[in-house]
C-alpha cells in the first residue's frame, strides 16, 4: 500500500504532569480548601507498579476516568495531552512518533520504532490498530517517550505505548454508550463485569461502529475514509490463594474504504497523467475530493484474533509473572490507484496481508526491604507476516485493454519471519537515604528470514541475524514531593527486509541510539499542582527513514546516517478548585538528520516526461518527517452542579509549528510540507442525581480546520496527499450500572 505561535507555547510551557487523574473519593482533604486532593496514579513504565511522580522516566499516564472526562476516543487522540508526541493514521496505518522517531508505513520485513504493547502483547503490525485498540473500557494508557531498549527491548527507540484494557472486579457493574453524530456516524458500546463467585470474575465488552466517508469521488460519486467496525473482548479472572491468574480473548472485524483518501495535491506538469490525460482530473484537487477509477473503492478488510493468558504469584520475597500472547491479523481487498486520475492503468491491489505473533516473558520482581531490589526477565517472539502484491490496471489505460484482476501472477507474494530471544536484569541500589542507582541491560539476539515469489518466479530466502546489548543507568534523588534524576539508555530497532520484494535485496541494517535524560518531577501545595520536565539529548545512528522509490513509483525504507536530536518537554495539571482540572503541555526540539549524504529525493524537470524522477541529495541539517520544533498543548474539564444535576465541560486546544512529510520534503518542488495547525476538541455532559445517566455531545476539530495527514511526492505521478476529517460533532447517552 502506498504507501499560537511559538513563544506563546513557550511561556505556558514554563507552568510546567504526565498523570491525568480524577478526583478520588478516597482522597484525604486538602488543607483549609474544603475539596478533595487528586489521588495518585500508579504506573508500570519500569514493569513493576510504582507512583508516576516516583519513576524517573518521561512518562503520560492516562486513566480511564481522564479519558472520559476529556472526550477521548481514539487512540491517537492521546498524542494532544503528550508532550513530543505526534500520532496520526495514514491509509489505515496507525504511525506514531516520539521525540521525532517513527515510520508512515511498517512493511512485512520491518516494524515501527514506536514499540506499541496492548493488554502484553507486542503488536508487530500498524494497519488499522487505531480501531483495534479503541478507548472503550481501557484501564490505562502509557506514553513512555525516548528509548525503552533494556525494560523493553526492541523496537523502541522512539518510545513505548502501553495499552491496557480493564481487569475483571469482584464488583457487578456494567455501561451502556451510544453515539450519533454527522457523517452518519453511529457507535454502540457495552460492557459488562460479572462476579462469578469467591476469587472469580469476568468482564467483557463489544462494539459496533460505522462513520460514512468524507471525500468524494467526483467519477464514482462515491465516498471514501468511512467504514464499519465489529469488536468484542473478554477477560476471565481467577485469584486463588497469592496467584492472580487472567485468560483473555479479542474478536475485530473492521471494512473501511482507504484507497481513495490519497488525493492529488497538484494539478500541475508534475503530474504526469494530468499532462498525458487532462481530462481526467476534476476540480478542487487539493480538496476532499479525489478522481480516482473504481479499483481503489473497495473497502479494506481486516480480522484481528488475540489471546493472552497472564500469570501473577506472589511469594514472600518477590513476583513470579507470565505473559502469553498470541495475535492473529488478515487484511483483504486492499487496493490503490497510483495515478490518482480516472484512468484505470496503474493500480494496484493487496489481495491479502498480515501475520501471526506468538509471544511469551518470565518475570522475577523482587519486594525486598534492603537497599538492594531487583528484576530480570526473559523474552520470546516468533512472527510470520506476509504481504501479497498484484498489479491490477489496465494495460492500454483504458484504450481497449482488458485489464488485470487480482489473481493475477503480475505481483509479488512476500513472506517474514522473524524469531528473537532476550534476557534483560535491572538491579536498584538505596545509595543514600534519598538517592537511588538503576543499573541493568538487555541482551538480544534475531534471526530474520524473508521469501519472495515475484510474477510467479520464487527469489532465493534472504537471512540476516543480529545481535544488541542495550544497557541503562539511572540516578535519582527522591526527597517526597520532588524527584530529580539522570538517565543513560541505549536501545536498537530491527534491522530487515523492506517490502514489497520484488528480488533479492540488502537488508536494512538496524538502527541504534544513545540517550541522555535529566528530568525533575515535582508536586506543590498538597499535590493540588504538578509540575514535570525533561530536558534529552539522543543520537539515533543508521536511522531507518523511508524515502522515494524509482522501482515502485512508492517509497522504501533505507538507512540514513543519523539523526540528533535535543530538546525539552514540560508539563502541568492543576486542580485549583474542586471538580476543575487544567493541564498544559509543551516541547521544544532541534531533530536533524546528522549526517544523511545521500537521500534520495524527487527532481522536477517540466520540459521532460516523465516529469518527475528520482535523484539524491544530501539531506544534512534538515529535520526528519513530522518533528515540529515547537509543539503544545491546553486541556481543561470543569465538572459542576446545575441544580440537583451534574454538568460536565471540557476541552483539548493543541499546536505545532511547521514540518515536513518526507526528508527533504519530497524534492525540488518542496511540497511535502506543511505550516502551523491549530485544532481544537471539545465535549461535555449533563447528568442527572446519581450520575448513572449521562447525556452529552463531541465536537472535533471545531473551527474545521482543512489540513491534511500525509503528503508525499511521488516519483512519475506527481504529488497526493491524505485529507484530515473536517469538523465532526454528535450527541452520545451513557448509562451505567
Amino acid at each position: 500500500m502506498r504507501k499560537i505561535g511559538p513563544v506563546a507555547v513557550a511561556l505556558s510551557a514554563l507552568l510546567a504532569s504526565t498523570s491525568y487523574a480524577q478526583t478520588s473519593a478516597s482522597a484525604p482533604q486538602a488543607s483549609g480548601g474544603g475539596s478533595e486532593v487528586p489521588a495518585e496514579i500508579v504506573v508500570t513504565a519500569q514493569r513493576r507498579s510504582e507512583s508516576i511522580q516516583q519513576t524517573p522516566i518521561a512518562v503520560t499516564a492516562v486513566t480511564a476516568e481522564a479519558i472520559q472526562s476529556l472526550g477521548i476516543t481514539e487512540i491517537k487522540d492521546i498524542a494532544s495531552i503528550t508532550p513530543g508526541a505526534s500520532f496520526t493514521t495514514t491509509n489505515g496505518f496507525f504511525t506514531p512518533r516520539i521525540r521525532g522517531i517513527g515510520v508512515d508505513f511498517v512493511s512485512v520485513g520491518l516494524e515501527s520504532p514506536v514499540a506499541i504493547y496492548e493488554d502484553g502483547a507486542y503488536l508487530t503490525r500498524t494497519l488499522t490498530v487505531n480501531e483495534i485498540v479503541d478507548n472503550f473500557d481501557i484501564g490505562s494508557i502509557q506514553v513512555l517517550r525516548g528509548p525503552q531498549g533494556t525494560l523493553y527491548g526492541r523496537n523502541a527507540t522512539g518510545g513505548v505505548i502501553i495499552i491496557n484494557s480493564a481487569d475483571p472486579t469482584d464488583k457487578f457493574e456494567g455501561r451502556v454508550r451510544a453515539e450519533y453524530g454527522n457523517f452518519d456516524h453511529q457507535q454502540l458500546n457495552g460492557m459488562i463485569n460479572l462476579p462469578l463467585g469467591q476469587d472469580l470474575s469476568l468482564r467483557a465488552s463489544a462494539t459496533y461502529k460505522h462513520d460514512d466517508g468524507y471525500v468524494r469521488n467526483l467519477i464514482t460519486g462515491g465516498k471514501a475514509g468511512g467504514g464499519r467496525t465489529y469488536s468484542a473482548r473478554a477477560k476471565l479472572r481467577w485469584q486463588p490463594g497469592n496467584a492472580d491468574i487472567i485468560v483473555g480473548g479479542e474478536y475485530y472485524d473492521t471494512a473501511y474504504r482507504l484507497g481513495p483518501l490519497q488525493s492529488l495535491h497538484r494539478n500541475d506538469s508534475s503530474c504526469l497523467a494530468c499532462v498525458l490525460f487532462p481530462g481526467s482530473v476534476g476540480p478542487n484537487a487539493a480538496d476532499l475530493f479525489v478522481t480516482e477509477s473504481v479499483v481503489s473503492l473497495q473497502p479494506v478488510r481486516t480480522k484481528f484474533y488475540g489471546a493472552t493468558l497472564k500469570m501473577t504469584f506472589d511469594f514472600d520475597t518477590f513476583e513470579l509473572g507470565s505473559t502469553t500472547t498470541y495475535r492473529k491479523q488478515k487484511t483483504t481487498d486492499s487496493a490503490g490507484d497510483a495515478d490518482l486520475t480516472s484512468v484505470p492503468g496503474f493500480e494496484f491491489g493487496v489481495p491479502k496481508s498480515g501475520g501471526r505473533s506468538y509471544t511469551q516473558d518470565l518475570q522475577v520482581t523482587s519486594k525486598l526491604d534492603g537497599m538492594f531490589n531487583y528484576i530480570f526477565g526473559l523474552s520470546y517472539l516468533d512472527d510470520k507476516g506476509i504481504f501479497n502484491t498484484r498489479f491490477i490496471g489496465d494495460p492500454a489505460l483504458g484504450l481497449g485493454g482488458t485489464g488485470f484482476t487480482v489473481d493475477t501472477a503480475l505481483g509479488a507474494d512476500n513472506t517474514a519471519k522473524t524469531r528473537s530471544f532476550a534476557a534483560f536484569a535491572e538491579g536498584y541500589f538505596q545509595l543514600a537515604e534519598n538517592i537511588k542507582a538503576t543499573v541493568g541491560g538487555r541482551y538480544t539476539y534475531e534471526e530474520r528470514s524473508a521469501d519472495a515469489v515475484v510474477f510467479g518466479f520464487p527469489i532465493s530466502t534472504l537471512n540476516v541475524a543480529q545481535r544488541a546489548f542495550t544497557p541503562r543507568f539511572v540516578l535519582a534523588w527522591n526527597k517526597g514531593p520532588t524527584n530529580l534524576y539522570y538517565s543513560y539508555t541505549r536501545g536498537f530497532k530491527a534491522g530487515g527486509f523492506p517490502g514489497p520484494i520484488f528480488g533479492p535485496i540488502a537488508p536494512v541494517q538496524p538502527e541504534k541510539i544513545f540517550s541522555h535524560e535529566v528530568g525533575v518531577k515535582q508536586a506543590l501545595f498538597n499535590n493540588r499542582l504538578r509540575l514535570n520536565a525533561a530536558a534529552f539529548y539522543f543520537k539515533n545512528k543508521g536511522l531507518q527513514t523511508q524515502t522515494i522509490d524509482l522501482q515502485s513509483g512508492g517509497t522504501k525504507t533505507a538507512n540514513a546516517g543519523a539523526l540528533e536530536n535535543y530538546g525539552i518537554e514540560v508539563e502541568a495539571q492543576a486542580f485549583p478548585v474542586e471538580g476543575l482540572t487544567l493541564g498544559l503541555s509543551g516541547a521544544w526540539q532541534h531533530a536533524r538528520f546528522k549526517p544523511y549524504t545521500n537521500a534520495a529525493i524527487a527532481c522536477f524537470d517540466p520540459n521532460t516526461i516523465p516529469t518527475m524522477s528520482r535523484c539524491f541529495t544530501d539531506l544534512t541539517g534538515t529535520p526528519p518527517p513530522q518533528a515540529p520544533d515547537w509543539s503544545g498543548s491546553f486541556n481543561a474539564s470543569y465538572e459542576f452542579p446545575i441544580g440537583s444535576w451534574t454538568g460536565s465541560l471540557s476541552g483539548i486546544a493543541q499546536y505545532r509549528s511547521s514540518v515536513y512529510y518526507t526528508p527533504g520534503a519530497g524534492g525540488e518542488l518542496m511540497a511535502d510540507r506543511d505550516g502551523e495547525r491549530f485544532l481544537v476538541n471539545a465535549s461535555g455532559y449533563i447528568s442527572p442525581p446519581g450520575e448513572k445517566l449521562r447525556i452529552g455531545f463531541y465536537a472535533n476539530n471545531v473551527f474545521n480546520k482543512k489540513y491534511v495527514n500525509f503528503i508525499q511526492t511521488d516519483t512519475t505521478f506527481g504529488v497526493y496527499h491524505n485529507a484530515a476529517r473536517p469538523r465532526t460533532y454528535g450527541m452520545r447517552l451513557e448509562y451505567a450500572f
